[in-house]
């Protein structure tokens, strides 16, 4: 398969919006509140980014990697 610029977008669309109402429905907040939290995070920044292939992850893995940063276990991330 192609990689195209639209594939990435769409990926990092997709991705964004599993982490934004999956913040919303586990702290139980507004999708609006959860949209707020995520955008501080490196971990969306780094999604953003695309060197770092972030977007070729599952939403799952993002999640995983944005809940780490939250709680303050950034470096299990950082190590890999």
């Amino acid at each position: 398969m192609n990689v195209t610029s639209t594939n990435i977008n769409q990926s990092i669309q997709v991705i964004s919006f599993y982490l934004i109402r999956r913040m919303s429905n586990e702290r139980q907040c507004s999708e609006e509140d959860a949209l707020k939290e995520t955008l501080k995070t490196m971990t969306y920044e780094l999604l953003q980014d695309r060197e770092s292939g972030l977007y070729a992850e599952s939403p799952e893995y993002v999640w995983s990697m944005l809940q780490d940063e939250v709680s303050g276990n950034i470096k299990s991330w950082i190590d890999v």
